[in-house]
């Protein structure tokens, strides 16, 4: 159709993604027949260049993992939050290139606002790619501390903002969970269509005190999270963060012209 704009998600995978559909339904309720929505699957981010240069009519993306800070390097400016973070989950087509935004730090911050104690003074941070980047430094604006946890422990260091210290799964023991009542699981393990998956994460010592968030929304409730709340945490998925950060670039994107 002539004069249709085209939005849409990058990433490997994709098929999962609600993105298209929750777009979808947003361009019906604004009566927008003139924007589509298409999920890209990207194995290689080095393809982007030239695959953008395929697709001129592609005026705004969202980014999903594992592509979140690889993509910056193709791009021709980022917005302040997205230089501070470190990471990008949406982008705009300008005349000069690709601008690239965070919004996955705004989602998130307003997710977790509601169910945020005052005892949730210290978080582990299960991750250290784009969205965990994006989750420290929205905790850390909320004066929240945050440590990563990494499956090869201390040498991720470097990866995240500096200061944030970085430790491995085999170094989780009681005490420190104890000590840290906030959990945000930010990696793909458990999502759609390995469910069963789950990080090397020690259930057994949550408590009733502690906040378990998962960045992933298919299936609403992943084992990790299963696990955690039989152990009495409360317990969020990332369906709230997904729609708002959507929101977010909807923003963006309309700010932009779109």
């Amino acid at each position: 159709m002539a004069g249709v704009k085209r939005l849409g998600l990058i990433g490997h995978p994709v098929g999962h993604s609600q993105s298209p559909s929750l777009f979808a339904a947003r361009f019906e309720r604004l009566g927008r027949d003139d924007l589509t929505y298409e999920a890209f699957d990207l194995p290689d981010i080095s393809s982007f260049p030239a695959w953008s240069q395929a697709n001129p009519d592609v005026v705004g993306l969202n980014v999903t993992v594992p592509h979140k800070s690889a993509v910056m390097s193709y791009l021709q400016n980022l917005g302040a939050e997205a230089e501070q973070i470190g990471a990008v989950n949406t982008l705009v087509r300008t005349p000069e290139g690709w601008v690239g935004h965070n919004t996955d730090a705004w989602g998130f911050r307003r997710s977790i606002q509601p169910f945020l104690k005052n005892t949730h003074e210290r978080a582990l941070v299960l991750g250290t790619g784009g969205s965990a980047a994006a989750v420290i430094w929205a905790l850390r604006n909320v004066g929240i501390e945050a440590a990563a946890v990494s499956r090869s422990g201390r040498s991720s260091e470097g990866k995240l903002h500096a200061g944030v210290p970085v430790i491995g799964y085999d170094e989780l023991n009681p005490a420190l969970i104890q000590h840290h009542l906030l959990v945000v699981h930010c990696t793909p393990v458990g999502m759609s269509p390995n469910t069963e998956g789950m990080v090397a994460f020690p259930t057994t010592n949550l408590g009733a005190g502690h906040l378990v968030v998962d960045l992933v929304y298919s299936p609403p409730e992943t084992r990790l999270l299963r696990e955690a709340h039989a152990q009495g945490a409360v317990v969020l998925n990332g369906q709230d963060m997904l729609r708002l950060q959507a929101e977010r670039a909807w923003e963006i994107w309309s700010e932009a012209g779109v």
